[in-house]
């Protein structure tokens, strides 16, 4: 007896899996395999509340408590610690996954120990690194997959940010090109009004020097006493006839133009530095809307690597696919051998069924 309990001690302190596949393997034909998918629940459930997760081999009294729960045997501490007296066969006061399913499909410590595990233990080795490759490359594509959706994330934020900006850039740049084709038509005007009022001053200031120049003219021919009487008497008479004539309303005329002209060229000023800032903006504006042009060709690159990472993904995914069809079909070929340890293959079945559930939904093939 001390033998068996001994012997029952280590299949307890096996990983909860490996309890699973140990029982599974021994009563195939006497239930478990109509049991299996309901042993592989228990199993994880097992997993889900220990700490350790796969590395976990037994549940205590309070854990042991808690999986009863979720079994629907809510149960008072005092008839736990009966129905855990009951189960604990190996009497540590823990509750191992073997135990449990011993307890539940009411088989002795006997009966477990001498459970048969199969005699194929090379095929078995040979399928449990078939698996190992797949479960690995199942990872590899699950660690591809979701950087690949991270990038893609990132990748279409900054395409929609590329595209509002170089929208905007483009508005901002027609509207301070409009602006600047406006103001330079301003200042056009502004310096035509400056050229016609110049004119006009120009002109007044003409006919003011003409008549000073006239009448200075005249005087000295009055007065010339080299000129004949009668030369002098007539440029007296025109000089009388000139200083009659009141030059009062061209000189306002001039100091009123005069006025409108410096009013005018401090306008021109005005306009012109207007025109400058206009301009400046304007190459501000277009430097911007180049700059969203380039990170729209950036973000454009950028969507081109991620359709070559893509590309790689799916390459990866079609030769996890491979491995997984080499896989089913080797598991085939184990299970028609003789000495098969059925529950163990069932187990590797059921685990890469679980594992293609990660996979790209149209990749899936169980």
């Amino acid at each position: 007896m001390t033998d068996l309990k001994s012997r029952f001690l280590v299949l307890t302190r096996m990983k909860y899996v490996d309890q699973a596949k140990w029982y599974l393997n021994g009563f195939w034909t006497q239930g478990a395999e109509a049991e299996a998918e309901n042993i592989w629940a228990f199993t994880q459930k097992f997993i889900e509340l220990d700490s350790r997760k796969k590395e976990g081999n037994e549940l205590d009294e309070f854990w042991s408590h808690k999986y009863l729960e979720s079994q629907g045997e809510t149960l008072t501490v005092v008839a736990l610690r009966e129905k855990l007296r009951a189960i604990d066969l190996d009497a540590n006061g823990k509750m191992a996954l073997l135990e449990y399913l011993s307890f539940k499909y009411g088989k002795g410590v006997p009966e477990v120990c001498d459970a048969p595990q199969g005699t194929n233990t090379e095929e078995l080795k040979k399928a449990t690194a078939k698996l190992d490759a797949v479960q690995s490359a199942f990872a590899e594509v699950q660690k591809q997959l979701e950087e690949q959706k991270k990038v893609l994330e990132e990748q279409k934020k900054a395409e929609e940010e590329a595209a509002r900006s170089l929208v905007a850039s483009k508005k901002s740049q027609e509207e301070a090109d409009k602006a600047l084709s406006e103001q330079k038509k301003v200042e056009e005007i502004v310096r035509a009004a400056e050229a016609e009022l110049k004119a006009a001053v120009d002109d007044l200031k003409s006919q003011e020097d003409q008549y000073h120049n006239k009448i200075s003219e005249l005087t000295s021919k009055s007065e010339d006493p080299s000129s004949s009487t009668v030369a002098k008497s007539k440029a007296a008479a025109e000089l009388a006839q000139l200083k009659q004539e009141d030059p009062l309303p061209l000189r306002k005329a001039k100091i009123t133009q005069e006025a409108a002209l410096r009013k005018v060229e401090k306008e021109r000023k005005a306009q012109e530095a207007a025109t400058k800032a206009a301009d400046a903006k304007a190459k501000d504006v277009a430097e911007s809307a180049l700059n969203a042009e380039n990170a729209a060709k950036a973000c454009a690159e950028a969507v081109k690597a991620s359709e070559a990472k893509k590309a790689q993904v799916e390459k990866a995914v079609e030769e996890t696919e491979a491995a997984v069809k080499e896989a089913q079909e080797y598991f085939e070929v184990v299970k028609k051998q003789g000495g098969v340890a059925h529950g163990a293959i069932w187990w590797m079945e059921r685990e890469l069924k679980e594992a293609q559930k990660y996979m790209p939904k149209r990749k899936q093939n169980l």
